[in-house]
Formats: C-alpha cells, sequence, structure tokens
C-alpha cells in the first residue's frame, strides 16, 4: 500500500493500482530500447503485473501498533514481503517466463539495500533461483550476455519508480538511472524527455481516510470501506 499524507486525510493506494499506472507511463515511453524489436508486451506485461503479489496484503491491511497508522509498502514483517514476492513472480511467470524473470529481477533490485542483512538472505537466494532458471528455460545462461534482458529490465524499474513518485506526491526531485523526475502540482515532470514531446494523461484510484491513530487493523479496514473512492488525475510531460 501507498501511503500518502495529505495532512488531515491519507491517500491510500494499492500497490497493484500503481503498477496499472507503472504500465500506462512504460507504454508511452519513445526512447528506451528495451521496448524495442517486439519486446514491448512483455515488458508491458511485467511492468503491469510486478506487484501483483501485494493483491492480497492490500486487501486486508494492518496497521503498525506502535504508531496506529497503515502499513505502507516500506513496513510490515520481512516474512509477508518474502511470501508476495515469491506468490508474484510465480503468477507473472506462469503467463510468461520472461515477465517472471523481469519480475524477479525488480524483487532483487528494490531490496538490493537489504544484502548485507542475515535474515534477507534466503529471500536473495531463493528469488535469484527462481530468476536463474526463468533465463535458463529462455536461453539464457546465468553470467552470460543479458544485455537484452537488462534493457527490458530497466524499462520496468523505471516505470515502478515514476509511477511511485506520482502516488506518492513526492515534491523533492529525485534521480533515477539517468532520469530527473519531480512533480510540478499535478504534473510529473522527467527529464530528459522519455515521451518524444506528448504529454501523457494519469489517472490511479485511492482511497482517503481521515489521518488518525487507529485502534486496531479492524478498525482500518472499517475506515477503507467507509471511505469514498477518489481518482488522482495528472499527466506525465519530459523537460
Amino acid at each position: 500500500m501507498i501511503v500518502r499524507d495529505e495532512g488531515n486525510a491519507l491517500l491510500l493506494i494499492t500497490q497493484p493500482d500503481h503498477a496499472r499506472l507503472a504500465e500506462t507511463i512504460v507504454a508511452s515511453m519513445r526512447t528506451e530500447p528495451g521496448l524495442a524489436g517486439g519486446a514491448g508486451p512483455v515488458v508491458l506485461l511485467a511492468t503491469r503485473e510486478h506487484d501483483n503479489g501485494w493483491a492480497e496484503v492490500d486487501a486486508e491491511p494492518t496497521i503498525d501498533p506502535a504508531s496506529g497508522r497503515p502499513r505502507d509498502f516500506m513496513t510490515g514483517p520481512a516474512a509477508v514481503k518474502h511470501e508476495l514476492w515469491l506468490r508474484g513472480i510465480t503468477r507473472v511467470a506462469t503467463m510468461n517466463p520472461r515477465a517472471g524473470a523481469l519480475v524477479a529481477e525488480h524483487a532483487l533490485t528494490v531490496y538490493g539495500y537489504r544484502g548485507q542483512d542475515a535474515g534477507w538472505q534466503p529471500f536473495f537466494a531463493s528469488i535469484a533461483a527462481m530468476r536463474d532458471d526463468l533465463l535458463r528455460q529462455l536461453g539464457i545462461m546465468p553470467g552470460g550476455a543479458r544485455e537484452a534482458f537488462e534493457a527490458q529490465y530497466r524499462c520496468v524499474q523505471l516505470g515502478d519508480a515514476f509511477s511511485l513518485h506520482f502516488c506518492s506526491g513526492w515534491t523533492e526531485p529525485k534521480q533515477v538511472l539517468d532520469y530527473q523526475v519531480g512533480m510540478r502540482e499535478d504534473t510529473l515532470m522527467i527529464s530528459p524527455d522519455p515521451f518524444d514531446g506528448a504529454a501523457v494523461p494519469l489517472h490511479v484510484p485511492g482511497r482517503r481516510i481521515p489521518a488518525r491513530r487507529y485502534r486496531d487493523d479492524a478498525d482500518l479496514r472499517d475506515a477503507m470501506t467507509a471511505a469514498v473512492p477518489h481518482v488522482v488525475v495528472g499527466q506525465a510531460r519530459g523537460i
């Protein structure tokens, strides 16, 4: 879950909805070689489904007992994250092995900062084994020439980061690979321009709940059930 603090309210956006927005952004890119040569549909599948393992977690959100706030995608027990990524990669791999390998690569990348954490070593070992097995099925040997795969994964990584920046409403500019991304009111500004001059309409559903301390998980879920759905609308432009 993405939890966006809006003062008196919290805007909650599910990870699968954020991923669908990431697909919209990647589909509009015109500068990334990873989308060329017929690879586009598989890259878009991986982008759209990269967070599908979160669906069950976001359907039953929980609070952080210390703060009484909803847990976001950065918090929560490590065991839950390990399970959801295994689940999500397995789902995508049944749709397309290359897409599954791309999602596995994403899991390894986004949690790279945990690389020295002993408790995360089983996660890295299992996810890397899944990725390497899928690559072998595709005839791509681990450690061999993987330039095309890496270029395709770059698109997934960019889509995830750009969508996350928009959904979170971050005002501080960030560097994402060789792009800089920032928000100007409701517009996601990206430099250099990946859209060949086009403006890309963006919209993602969410729910607003009061920004208060929640007693327990049931209290949070009741608030979400009562919340009126809200669509965050904007656009992405290159500069």
